[in-house]
């Protein structure tokens, strides 16, 4: 088996229900790549790159999770994102709480405490949506701290890095 079939196996693999891929240590490990060696970083990059160039003409890319760390494949290409399923069902109130429970775990080192996320949402009653996304897999609810975390599938779903400039450029707006 050569590296790129290696590499295509662990970025495709599904470990739990919401992890799938690799991270760059265990990718280096899994072609006799010593992670520490100077020069790794360099290699898994060109790697990446390359594999990233040989399967987009298929419709597949090669992604990063920041939650996770890990490197995964995803079918995208303009028809599928034209045609994707809207992840909450037509339930905007969901990604709203959501992208509230978001903006609160990134000002609270990635905990969210719930009175924070009604007081940002303007909403009394979340118990409700904070539950379905709960068991949808976007957050875990600890009931006796009052608080939320989201989990790894959030970095599957959402390109956070363009959420983070997206919001950090509607802010220097505002400040101006």
């Amino acid at each position: 088996m050569n590296e790129m079939a290696i590499i295509m196996h662990l970025l495709s693999r599904q470990e739990a229900p919401y992890k799938i891929g690799a991270t760059k240590k265990e990718i280096l490990r899994a072609i006799s790549i010593n992670p520490d060696n100077k020069n790794a970083d360099v290699y898994f990059h060109n790697l990446i790159k390359e594999l990233s160039e040989y399967i987009e003409p298929i419709g597949l890319q090669i992604k990063f999770n920041p939650i996770d760390k890990k490197w995964f494949i995803i079918y995208e290409n303009e028809v599928a994102e034209l045609l994707q399923v809207n992840p909450f069902d037509g339930k905007p109130r969901l990604a709203a709480t959501l992208f509230c429970c978001i903006v609160c775990c990134l000002k609270n080192s990635g905990i969210a405490k719930i009175h924070e996320i009604k007081e940002l949402r303007k909403k009394e009653n979340l118990i409700e949506d904070l539950k379905e996304l709960e068991q949808r897999g976007y957050l875990v609810i600890d009931k006796d701290l009052m608080q939320v975390k989201i989990t790894s599938l959030l970095g599957y779903h959402l390109d956070l890095y363009k959420i983070i400039i997206k919001l950090a450029l509607k802010i220097q707006g505002k400040n101006k």
